[in-house]
């Protein structure tokens, strides 16, 4: 019989293959959900509800530091299918001096949440190319205590260490802020529909500023950080790596091999993933491959690899930010978060 298994996942093009039942794990049965990351890191942190999740690997990093044995009882597994850039929602205040990304030394920054794993990446960033420390800078958390995924991990309390951070109320937004000139830069971003400003049950809460056309906003990275992201590739040797795969360490305990076949199963999904945009490129586009072929020269064929062999050094590299950065109390080592039958692969 079939061990059935619910799993939470963002909407992703390379794991859909496995949600679609095109890839079968062997004796799994998958009951997928699809969230947006927000939500379902949140509902991760609050309610620990999903057997396999897709997670922040800067959240669960702190979640293993943290727990006490009443939630968060997770292991990890090295399956890396999503990159969380900030580079296409980086805006500065034009009043704020700000060119280029060595001029952001010194100044209010603002960030959804200062402990996610794409602000942790944003402040690598700064670091291993600018030398610009993380308590070099004045940080906002956009996110209130009470919706951050911070506020869960217990930031309210106890915060970053060594670091200037200050939380928005649910009547400010970042938006907002950006545009009057309170911050100088703000890493995500972006006109909403409707103005949540205010409302308590928003995570991410937009103030009504206008983003096209507003003479006080200035996208910063106008190709939106593409060559940015092959330079620190190209540098350290680091993918912006955001999100791993959690699995319930109760069903570990009873199930040991669920690690290594699910970890086969994120394997194949992502091959027919890779096939599948070959094929639809070569239908759709007259002259395919200029783009391709640039990522190749710089990547390889494979962008999103899985597995510590080739994608330890992004996870260390994670852990020594966080330490950096205030968010890590102590050094973690890859086997405090990944299964031991994945730390071969």
């Amino acid at each position: 019989m079939a061990l059935k298994l619910t799993m939470a996942f963002s909407d992703n093009p390379r794991v859909q293959p496995l949600k679609d039942g095109l890839v079968k794990p062997q004796n799994i049965e998958l009951g997928c959900v699809t969230l947006d990351p927000s939500t379902l890191f949140q509902r991760n942190l609050v309610h620990d509800e999903f057997d396999v999740s897709e997670m922040s690997i800067s959240e669960t990093l702190l979640a293993i530091e943290r727990r006490d044995g009443t939630k968060w009882d997770w292991s990890a597994i090295p399956v890396f299918l999503s990159r969380g850039h900030v580079w296409p929602n980086l805006y500065v205040n034009t009043a704020s001096g700000i060119t280029s990304l060595a001029d952001l030394r010194g100044k209010r920054i603002g960030v959804p949440d200062y402990d996610m794993t794409a602000a942790l990446w944003f402040r690598n960033t700064l670091r291993d190319l600018h030398g610009i420390e993380a308590r070099d800078n004045v940080w906002f958390n956009g996110r209130t205590k009470a919706l951050s995924h911070g506020g869960a991990l217990g930031f309210d309390k106890e915060g970053p260490v060594g670091i200037t951070h200050h939380w928005l109320t649910v009547d400010q937004t970042l938006d907002v802020m950006l545009d009057r000139g309170e911050i100088d830069a703000c890493t995500f971003i972006r006109q909403e529909p409707r103005v949540t400003a205010g409302d308590p049950t928003v995570i991410d809460r937009y103030g009504g500023t206008p983003i096209h056309g507003n003479p006080r906003l200035r996208k910063l990275l106008p190709d939106d950080g593409r060559q940015l992201v092959f330079e620190y590739y190209t540098r350290t040797g680091c993918f912006h790596a955001n999100h791993h795969v959690i699995i319930q360490n109760r069903i570990l305990r009873e199930h040991p091999w669920v690690a290594l076949e699910l970890y086969d199963a994120f394997r194949r999904s992502k091959e027919m993933a890779y096939e599948r945009a070959r094929r639809s490129e070569s239908t759709y586009l007259y002259f395919p491959g200029h783009e391709r072929a640039e990522q190749l020269a710089v990547f390889g064929a494979d962008p999103y690899p899985i597995g510590l062999r080739a994608m330890g050094k992004n996870v260390e590299r994670a852990i020594q930010g966080s330490l950096e950065q205030g968010l890590l109390r102590k050094p973690l080592r890859l086997e405090d978060v990944y299964y031991r039958t994945t730390l071969t692969t």
